[in-house]
């Protein structure tokens, strides 16, 4: 099989960008206009004093709708809602910045009741609570904005699918783990338009065959549209695919997305017009991912730079959750591999602790920035890891090696890079890995 698609579309889409630069150029040598047509995302603007964000928990298949994340640097005030506790109330209070990035929530009491890390305007991870707190990805998209030609959108899913299918889970096809969606735009930037929506299954499932396989469903449609709408500084696309399901029935799947110029992408979609008899158990899915970048990258680039974020370890059916404050990278690699570890203390003023690291291996010939035979590995550490026989990892540490979709992106000007590396367990717990740099 083909990864990702067709080599034949791929040649297409070739042969189209050097016919429109031929095009280009010869208008420009009769006296036509110099100026450049858009290609991709916009650039992005820089972050305001006052930053609001769009997303969803890591335990979203128990959410109907997404969180929303105010970060005002002005009064060093935060706000979040949060749909799953009851009348979806505010929380609100005071932030300290730290160095690296991260923000410390304070409660009323002025006590710590969470942590975020931001990178203004684009995307906010944040952590409300301490490490039994399930994380939020959010994303700002503050306008409606064109895209020029197609955006390829690489992501994965929050953890909360096992994602495993039949091996693990009972179901009868294998369930999507990680994906790839295509995104174009009118000149406005009012009417989208979805092609390609393609997913793929977990690493438990295909990393024997050497590259991934279709997930068995949700199936859709060739393309669908969207259309973005704003209001106060805050907009996103809403569409309904079609979603088919087991015996062929297809059902209509709202969907709110949420994209930042910079290249952060959010997804949101509901299951709740889909019946029990399809054997789909959850009411709703969210979606984390990055945009591909313009042009391949080498992991020497990329890895030997700081970055910092959360480790997210599930257990119990993906139901309880573990997350850790991380720092990586900040020093010379061997091969594909780059270290990293926790912070002492869960302080991020500290020097992180050697004890993890993530080898890339190759880079799919056919997608930028995806490493889909990766590897992740963490410490043992008991109740939250799967695996036989825990190998003395670095400083000796015991560590579990864990199969893994890494996809890293080059944003902008202000975060020249992101990596997001979700794995599993042998019991289809996810383990996910979300790294901004700094």
């Amino acid at each position: 099989m083909e990864l990702f698609g067709s080599m034949q579309s791929a040649l297409r889409r070739t042969l189209f960008w050097l016919l429109l630069s031929g095009t280009s150029a010869i208008l420009t040598s009769c006296g036509g206009s110099s100026t450049p047509a858009q290609v991709g995302l916009p650039t992005p603007p820089a972050g305001g004093s006052v930053n609001s964000y769009v997303g969803g928990q890591a335990n979203s298949p128990s959410e109907v709708s997404p969180w929303s994340v105010t970060i005002d640097h002005t009064k060093n005030v935060y706000s979040y809602t949060n749909p799953n506790s009851a009348g979806a109330a505010t929380t609100t209070g005071s932030f300290a910045p730290l160095t690296g990035g991260f923000l410390v929530l304070l409660g009323s009491n002025g006590y710590q009741n969470g942590l975020a890390l931001e990178l203004p305007g684009e995307a906010v991870i944040l952590r409300p609570g301490d490490t039994t707190a399930a994380p939020v990805f959010a994303v700002q998209q503050s306008s409606c904005f064109a895209i020029g030609g197609s955006q390829k959108f690489l992501f994965v899913y929050s953890p909360g699918l096992s994602g495993q299918g039949s091996v693990l889970t009972g179901a009868a096809e294998p369930e999507p783990f990680f994906g790839r969606i295509y995104a174009s735009t009118s000149s406005d930037g009012n009417s989208w338009q979805f092609d390609n929506l393609t997913e793929f299954s977990s690493p438990l499932l295909y990393v024997a065959q050497g590259v991934p396989s279709d997930a068995g469903y949700p199936g859709y449609a060739a393309g669908y549209p969207g259309t973005c709408s704003a209001s106060n500084g805050t907009a996103s696309v809403t569409s309904s695919p079609m979603g088919s399901f087991t015996g062929g029935s297809a059902y209509p799947l709202p969907t709110q997305s949420v994209i930042s110029p910079g290249g952060f992408f959010f997804t949101n979609q509901s299951y709740a017009n889909v019946p029990s008899s399809a054997n789909w158990n959850y009411p709703a899915i969210s979606a984390w991912g990055l945009s591909e970048p313009p042009e391949p990258l080498t992991v020497g680039g990329f890895a030997t730079a700081n970055y910092v974020g959360f480790l997210t370890e599930t257990t119990g059916n993906n139901s309880t959750y573990f997350t850790q404050l991380v720092g990586f990278g900040n020093a010379p690699i061997a091969g594909t591999t780059m270290t990293g570890g926790t912070f002492p203390n869960d302080d991020p003023t500290q020097l992180p602790i050697q004890e993890m690291s993530v080898t890339f291996g190759s880079q799919d010939a056919l997608n930028n920035g995806v490493y889909y035979l990766a590897k992740l590995n963490i410490p043992y550490g008991g109740q939250f890891d799967s695996c036989a026989s825990p190998a003395p990892g670095i400083n000796g540490i015991p560590t579990c090696t864990y199969s893994a979709v890494a996809t890293v992106s080059h944003l902008s000007a202000y975060a020249p890079y992101s990596i997001m590396v979700s794995a599993v367990d042998s019991s289809g717990n996810q383990k996910l890995l979300v790294l901004f740099h700094q």
